[in-house]
């Protein structure tokens, strides 16, 4: 018979069929206790508690740590443990690479990720070897058109009354008037470029450009994956046209323009309405930054800019009004919308309805039968306090959970999963490589309001 235990951190309310995972979750998040291995027979009753929002420091701020794991980021200590826990997963992609086939050389052309700093840029260089500061995530802020942002104590405000935010929803550098130098070229120059030379499947050998932090045709090798993990009874995919973006080294906190330039990405491959306004290859953060702020002179979602002071040149967070801001300034439609708790439903819970009536929107009768669903669905922008993701599928387990499908901006795509580009092997455990992509109830049941952009 098997063994449907489900493992819980005795230190924290997370939980996990996988016992192992459970393990490396608290080696990662706990290693003060020294109880590696140590795992509680029932999860917590109160999964709540430990994630009550802590009270701000003197200036109204959330208290920002760095990455014990050494990924360079800021974040909230209430969400250290979550951001630890996407780690482990990231981690066992990137170990799982004993089934995987097809072998690829590479060639860089383009700059070396070492650059030179400005002299006066010293007090903001990171440190490699101590845990680099940046990467600091999205605060959660309300669609403007719709209602208040949430979580916005107020710390200036202007002759219209409009308060001014600070940096528990802007981050670590709420009040900074310009990013570094060394920073703003490194954004400039983007992703380095290299040549790749891959043997597929069949033999075959193929030849295709990448960019460092862009992986394209990943959506393909996520639902064959869902289709080989027998614990998923149906799956629901977007286009495959979007391309997963994610962080570069030192860069910082810039997710929420990651989610902009991934929705940009299927715009531009699927020719939709507005393409025509971006670059063959994306716009950068920095031109994202001008574009935003064109948007608020033009009117759409303007009190962003006496919120954030103008985020031209700077590391602030940028959130769903911005985002919304920019896409209905090009003219191109898209829906914002926020899920809160009520009184009989979590907010998790409503968050699950309204991404699966999304995807189910579009499906054919012929469909109904499939157990995994591909569609021409634009992904999701997604935005919970502290973070912002793409959705680009949604699943359905056989023991009845849901989980979101995501493109996080934060992880780089495993040399494992890279590895099933273009090929068909089947590796030893799909749920391994599956974890970094799915977000279900441990995750999102703390958060207390969500926001989509479709």
């Amino acid at each position: 018979m098997a063994d449907n235990t489900i493992a819980s951190c005795p230190f924290c309310p997370f939980t996990d069929s996988d016992a192992d995972f459970v393990t490396q979750h608290i080696e990662f998040c706990h290693p003060e206790t020294g109880l590696s291995g140590f795992l509680q027979d029932d999860p917590l009753e109160t999964p709540d508690q430990n994630f009550a929002p802590q009270p701000d420091d003197e200036y109204g701020a959330d208290k920002y740590v760095d990455c014990p794991h050494g990924c360079g980021e800021t974040v909230a200590s209430t969400e250290l443990s979550s951001h630890l826990d996407l780690h482990v997963a990231e981690d066992i992609a990137f170990d799982d690479t004993a089934a995987t086939a097809g072998r690829s050389t590479t060639d860089s052309y383009v700059h070396d990720d070492y650059q030179a700093f400005d002299d006066g840029d010293s007090l903001d260089i990171p440190d490699y070897k101590k845990g680099k500061r940046g990467m600091q995530r999205d605060s959660t802020r309300a669609n403007t058109a719709k209602q208040p942002r949430p979580h916005s104590p107020p710390r200036t405000i202007n002759a219209n009354g409009v308060k001014r935010l600070g940096r528990s929803e802007l981050g670590p550098h709420a009040h900074e008037k310009k990013m570094p130098s060394w920073l703003r070229n490194m954004l400039e120059k983007g992703g380095s470029t290299s040549k790749q030379t891959q043997i597929t499947s069949d033999g075959k050998l193929m030849r295709r450009e990448v960019v460092e932090n862009e992986t394209d045709n990943l959506i393909p090798v996520l639902a064959r994956l869902c289709e080989q993990d027998s614990s998923v009874k149906r799956a629901f995919f977007c286009s495959p046209k979007v391309r997963h973006i994610c962080k570069m080294r030192r860069e910082g906190g810039f997710c929420g323009y990651r989610n902009i330039q991934m929705m940009v990405s299927w715009l531009q491959k699927s020719r939709g309405f507005g393409h025509e306004h971006f670059s063959a290859k994306g716009p950068t953060i920095l031109e994202l930054q001008d574009m935003i702020e064109l948007a608020w002179d033009m009117g759409f979602n303007s009190s962003g800019r006496a919120e954030t002071g103008g985020i031209k040149g700077t590391r602030k967070f940028i959130g769903t009004p911005e985002a919304q801001a920019l896409f209905m300034s090009l003219g191109i439609p898209c829906e914002a919308r926020s899920l809160s708790e009520s009184s009989d439903t979590r907010a998790c819970d409503a968050l699950y309805q309204d991404v699966a009536e999304y995807f189910r929107s579009a499906c054919s009768p012929e469909d109904e039968q499939k157990r995994i669903v591909k569609t021409d669905l634009s992904p999701i922008y997604f935005q919970h306090q502290g973070h912002s993701m793409t959705i680009i599928g949604f699943e359905i387990r056989e023991d009845g959970s849901s989980n979101l499908l995501v493109f996080d901006p934060m992880f780089k795509t495993s040399p494992a999963m890279e590895r099933l580009l273009g090929t068909f092997v089947k590796p030893s455990d799909p749920t391994r490589l599956l974890k970094a992509y799915r977000r279900g109830t441990p995750y999102l049941q703390k958060y207390k309001i969500f926001e989509l952009l479709k």
